[in-house]
């Protein structure tokens, strides 16, 4: 009885696999047409097939606050997307499960095409991702890129019991974030010092979502934060292309001359002005209009400026943003700051630049992400010729073997104009040199956890900054999906997450102004 079953299973498998029972083990053989294939399992098999798999299920759940619902008659959160049963055109409204709770379960197919619906007609095949957007009653679309789930999925087949989730937390009216200041006293670096806080548009009506932070050097309470503040909006509530991210600012340099102190690492030598300060030309010893070239170095080693020994306390003021600032961030923001290395970003310009670059690699623990922007690399000028640099952050710190060693994964931007190549600072040269020299760190890759950026004609102005802004956010903080729905498939009314024509479509003459009371400010810096 049992050869005769094991004659019909053959048989079965010849007619459907186009195979032959009668072969060795591993060799080659013939099948009964005449294919020529391999012996396995006591089979010849021209060819395997591959085996599709069924029943795998994933949720996605949607946090919101029903209170902030406008919608009067239909309060239920729906959902659009690319694929699994989803599309861009109707909604599929989502199970109400418990308080603010939205959910929907998706159960699809699997096969070297890709993963599909399992019981939906005329689905279509993704590939590698399902993005989607939530709306309430299918017409009112979220604020900002699309969610996504990226396939495959682990542990979604019937063998698991619980089944992997996906939350997300949707915003959907609003579109300015707001700032807010503190004041704390400083045992690291003394004094009362002032806080710059940046909340994202989603901040107060999404109270379920909590956020990435960035620490931005040289943001004070007022003046160039006020600026920044729309470009950061329009970035995240507009564009759609980076993820929602909480600011805490610092710039409250007592004086204005305590920024070399407070964001230099390392003690070294500067010129400053003998008279006067730079606002005013070092009492007008300097010519209207310089520039920082061989002849602002001779008159300000002969003439208008004297010697400074700065003490370098960087790392005074790195202790005092993550042990004092940051904890108050967070009591401020109820607990709603993502503080793991991953989700903890460092930024700055000129030496904030050099900071922020000093703080990645001597903290890799605690920042994940980094923006050097036009860096100070030069830091500090050489303590006897005056003229030249010892550039000391890529000649001992990146030298430095205990940092490149066992370093937790980052993601770190430089970028500089062109025209920043002055001598002793040469800030483009010295920008790309470390871009290249991290990038040959282990753990590093060009492209991938490392960028560097050079803009032709670009000189050394806070309007730089500003203008490539958006650029270090999109790098470092990415949306997970595309910047919108499909444009075809966009609501009439209702849908507020379209691409913004511009990233600076702002009050350029209050930029210039700004920018042209700091300028001499931060000329050689």
């Amino acid at each position: 009885m049992l050869s005769k079953v094991l004659l019909i299973c053959c048989f079965v498998s010849i007619l459907i696999l186009d195979v032959d029972c009668r072969c060795n083990e591993t060799l080659s053989c013939v099948t009964q047409n005449g294919k020529h294939g391999f012996c396995m399992g006591g089979q010849c098999l021209a060819e395997v097939q591959s085996k599709s798999r069924t029943n795998l299920e994933f949720r996605i759940i949607a946090k919101y606050p029903e209170i902030n619902i406008k919608e009067i008659k239909d309060k239920f959160l729906y959902i659009r997307g690319s694929g699994l049963g989803l599309n861009w055109t109707a909604g599929k409204k989502m199970t109400k499960t418990a308080t603010d709770t939205w959910e929907i379960l998706f159960t699809f197919t699997s096969s070297d095409n890709g993963f599909r619906c399992q019981d939906c007609s005329n689905d279509i095949t993704i590939t590698k991702k399902l993005e989607y957007r939530i709306l309430i009653a299918d017409k009112t679309n979220m604020i900002g890129g699309n969610f996504v789930v990226d396939l495959p999925v682990s542990m979604s087949s019937s063998y698991f019991h619980e089944k992997p989730l996906f939350k997300v937390y949707p915003w959907f009216y609003s579109k300015a974030g707001h700032a807010s200041n503190v004041t704390i006293h400083s045992p690291e670096i003394g004094k009362e010092r002032k806080i710059y806080l940046y909340f994202p548009p989603s901040f107060n009506e999404n109270t379920y979502k909590k956020y990435p932070n960035v620490v931005v050097f040289d943001l004070y309470p007022g003046g160039d934060s006020k600026i920044l503040t729309p470009i950061v909006d329009k970035l995240l509530a507009e564009t759609g292309t980076t993820k929602e991210f909480i600011i805490i600012g610092y710039g409250d340099y007592q004086p204005n001359h305590e920024r070399f102190v407070l964001l230099t690492p390392v003690p070294g030598t500067y010129l400053t002005c003998a008279n006067g300060t730079f606002f005013n030309l070092c009492d007008n010893c300097l010519p209207k209009n310089y520039t920082v070239d061989e002849e602002y170095l001779r008159l300000m080693i002969d003439k208008c400026g004297k010697r400074d020994n700065i003490q370098g306390f960087g790392d005074r003021l790195l202790d005092f943003v993550l042990h004092k600032v940051r904890p108050k961030a967070q009591e401020l923001a109820n607990n709603r700051i993502l503080i793991d290395q991953p989700n903890t970003g460092v930024m700055g310009y000129s030496l904030g630049g050099l900071m922020s670059c000093y703080a990645a690699w001597t903290r890799s623990t605690i920042f994940g992400l980094a923006a050097c922007q036009s860096p100070s690399l030069w830091w500090p000028l050489n303590n006897k010729t005056l003229n030249t640099s010892d550039f000391d952050f890529i000649n001992n710190t990146l030298r430095d073997k205990s940092f490149q060693q066992r370093r937790f994964p980052q993601k770190i931007v430089l970028d500089a104009g062109s025209e920043e190549t002055v001598s002793p600072y040469k800030l483009t040269q010295s920008t790309v040199e470390t871009a290249k020299m991290i990038s040959n760190t282990p753990g590093f890759t060009m492209n991938h956890n490392v960028w560097v950026n050079v803009y032709p004609g670009e000189t050394h102005t806070v309007l730089e900054w500003f203008s490539h802004f958006w650029i270090v956010c999109q790098t470092l903080l990415p949306s997970a999906g595309a910047p919108q729905m499909p444009r075809i498939h966009t609501e009439p009314s209702g849908c507020v997450a379209n691409i913004a024509s511009s990233y600076l479509n702002i009050n350029f003459t209050l930029l210039i102004c700004v920018q042209c009371a700091r300028f001499l400010f931060y000329k050689g810096v």
